[in-house]
C-alpha cells in the first residue's frame, strides 16, 4: 500500500511539473475523523482509482492521461482506473465523487478546482490527489493557507509566481503607468490572483484597472 501511494504522489508531481512552467506540491496530514464513513482499503495488492476530470481540455486531458499511464506502467493489471468527465458541470463532479465514495475506491484524483471541491465534500477519508489546481486555500476555503491542507487532500498547484508576473510589467513595459486586468469574476482563483497582482502593482506605483467579465 505504501508503494502504491508513493507512486501516485510521485506521478502527480511529475505531471504538475510537466503541465506548467511552475508547480508546487501541497502536503496534507490525514486527520483522525470520527465520521461514520467507512473506507475499505485494499489488502490484496490490487487497487481502484477514480478520476474526476472537470471538462475536456487539452491540458486536463494530458494530466489525466499521464496519471493513468504512470499507474498502469507501475501496477499493470493490479490497478483499475475509472475516468469520468463532468463535461464542465460542477454538479456532475459532485455526482461522480459520490459514486466513487459509494464504490469504495482506494483513491480519487481530482483534475481541476471544481473536481477537487466535489471530492473533498464527498469524503474526508479516501485520499484525494488534486492536479490543475491554482490555489488550494481558495479552492477549499482555508483561511491563512500555509501550504498544508491538514486533511485527506494533497496534490500539485499550477500557480506561477505572482510576484514574478507583476515584475514582468517593469521589464517588458517600463513606461506603462496604468495596467488593466481582464478576469472572470465567477472564478475564485481569478479573484485571488487579481487581488495579489493588484497589491504588487500598486506597491510598484502602478494604477490598476479591473475589467471583470
Amino acid at each position: 500500500m505504501k508503494k502504491f501511494f508513493k507512486v501516485l504522489t510521485s506521478s502527480l508531481l511529475v505531471l504538475g511539473l510537466a503541465g506548467c512552467a511552475t508547480s508546487s506540491s501541497t502536503s496534507s496530514d490525514t486527520t483522525d475523523d470520527t465520521s461514520e464513513e467507512e473506507v475499505v482499503v485494499s489488502t490484496d495488492g490490487t487497487y481502484t482509482v477514480g478520476v474526476i476530470q472537470l471538462a475536456q481540455h487539452d491540458a486536463l486531458d494530458a494530466a489525466t492521461q499521464g496519471f493513468v499511464d504512470t499507474l498502469e506502467a507501475e501496477f499493470g493489471d493490479n490497478v483499475t482506473i475509472t475516468v469520468n468527465n463532468a463535461a464542465g458541470e460542477a454538479a456532475q463532479c459532485t455526482t461522480i465523487a459520490t459514486q466513487f465514495v459509494t464504490e469504495g475506491v482506494d483513491l480519487i484524483m481530482a483534475n481541476a478546482t471544481a473536481a477537487l471541491q466535489a471530492a473533498s465534500s464527498a469524503t474526508s477519508e479516501i485520499p484525494i490527489l488534486g492536479t490543475s489546481i491554482t490555489e488550494y486555500g481558495v479552492a477549499l476555503g482555508i483561511d491563512d493557507f500555509d501550504g498544508t491542507v491538514g486533511t485527506n487532500v494533497s496534490g500539485t498547484s499550477d500557480l506561477a509566481p505572482l510576484d514574478q508576473q507583476a515584475a514582468m510589467f517593469d521589464e517588458l513595459l517600463p513606461d506603462a503607468e496604468v495596467i488593466g486586468i481582464l478576469y472572470c469574476s465567477a472564478e475564485p482563483n481569478s479573484l485571488y490572483q487579481v487581488e495579489v497582482i493588484t497589491e504588487l502593482l500598486e506597491a510598484a506605483g502602478k494604477t490598476v484597472v479591473d475589467a471583470p467579465f
